[in-house]
């Protein structure tokens, strides 16, 4: 059996977070009173009315539309993040969303830096070539991560041929367009409005060898954060008028994506840390509380080789509403499933299979250089279909 780690503290936030200044923004229909959608007010309401422990506002450097993120309004931005900057109650972390103009080949990624002034990178047009973006990243003197997101959306889909490892250690699974865990899944990105990208969900990256870890993340362009559309704080404004101004989009039925982060200090550097040892999970909607130790290494690691011995995932899972069921996930397969009834659960998953079995019913990953992988990572559902994920663990087959 595992416990919450007693060397860690989970902390809930949003690192994707629109503001008004993003010309996709429409929360003036939906915020609650006293709100008015600004960068400090985005802050405000995840700290104060979500309950979030950290979060990052995100708006685009580039649009469509060709609109660009300005100076005077990253300024506004940075501002915000220096105000609600307050470690160990709430952290601020200066960010947005690089875009460019070959969307369809690059996709979009949310690029956090651990620093209170940094520039505004490259973007849209004068970008050629996606190493632009890393060399510039590598050219700060402070830390910075690139976070890609809506991985399988058709308009934007995910390259993972050009994934980085050293600049993408975590990928955003699940947001307001749905859940991007796999191909067919049942909370995808309504296809009749956003249709997927065959080969770009989190199971065809992690088939080529990404090692990645997941988070979740919001992207609710509302000025909202914490799982939620719309507020409930709007007295004059009735469910089915919310209902209406919001069905301009066809959303995820669980809300909207959180990142959860075992860290060992609620800082920026703590946030990143946490993030580049995959020592994160993602959740749609809820705070949904879930742990591992796969052979007792803890989520996001690589492990030792395995051979026949049967490898051991001790997991604890806790909700807001009964956990339904609790999955292990091996090299893309479900292999083992247990059927709980609670608000809280910790069991073991065992897998017994050997590698000669293994590799019939889910073979190990190759990572084009010889080396043959296992992965393993936990989904855990409650009554109301929410879910929670681990960042996988992986191991080297034995030869």
């Amino acid at each position: 059996m595992v416990k919450q780690p007693e060397n860690y503290r989970l902390v809930w936030g949003d690192l994707h977070i629109h503001s008004y200044f993003s010309s996709c923004y429409w929360g003036e229909e939906t915020l609650p009173d006293g709100f008015d959608g600004s960068p400090a007010d985005c802050y405000r309401y995840a700290r104060d009315v979500a309950g979030m422990d950290f979060g990052a506002v995100t708006d685009h450097t580039w649009s469509g539309n060709g609109r660009m993120l300005v100076e005077d309004e990253w300024a506004e931005i940075l501002e915000a993040n220096r105000q609600y900057h307050e470690p160990d109650r709430f952290v601020s972390v200066p960010a947005y969303e690089w875009n460019a103009p070959k969307d369809r080949q690059w996709g979009h990624r949310n690029t956090i830096f651990n620093h209170d002034e940094p520039p505004i990178l490259q973007s849209g047009a004068a970008v050629t070539d996606l190493s632009q973006l890393w060399q510039q990243l590598a050219d700060l003197p402070y830390a910075a991560l690139s976070i890609p997101h809506h991985l399988a959306r058709d308009a934007t889909p995910y390259d993972w041929s050009q994934h980085s490892a050293e600049w993408e250690p975590v990928v955003e699974m699940t947001s307001l367009w749905g859940n991007y865990e796999y191909q067919g899944n049942p909370h995808e990105c309504d296809p009749n409005w956003s249709p997927s990208a065959t080969g770009s969900f989190l199971q065809d990256g992690l088939a080529q060898a990404n090692h990645v870890g997941v988070i979740g993340g919001g992207d609710n362009h509302t000025g909202h954060a914490g799982g939620h559309y719309f507020d409930t704080q709007q007295p004059n404004v009735t469910n089915s008028q919310r209902l209406a101004r919001l069905s301009r989009f066809r959303m995820n039925a669980l809300g909207t994506g959180l990142g959860g982060l075992y860290v060992t200090e609620l800082t920026r550097d703590g946030i990143f840390e946490a993030l580049r040892a995959r020592r994160c999970i993602a959740a749609s909607g809820r705070k949904i509380g879930l742990w591992t130790e796969t052979n007792g290494l803890p989520m996001g690691v690589e492990g030792p080789a395995i051979d026949d011995s049967p490898r051991t995932v001790a997991y604890s899972v806790s909700g807001n509403e009964r956990i339904k069921t609790v999955t292990l996930v091996r090299n893309g397969v479900d292999v083992k499933r247990f059927y709980a009834d609670d608000y809280y659960h910790e069991g073991v998953l065992e897998d017994t299979d050997s590698l000669e079995r293994l590799q019939k019913i889910s073979p190990s990953v190759s990572d084009g250089n010889g080396e043959n992988w296992v992965y393993y990572y936990v989904r855990a559902v409650q009554e109301d279909g929410r879910t929670a994920w681990s960042s996988p663990v992986w191991f080297p087959v034995a030869s």
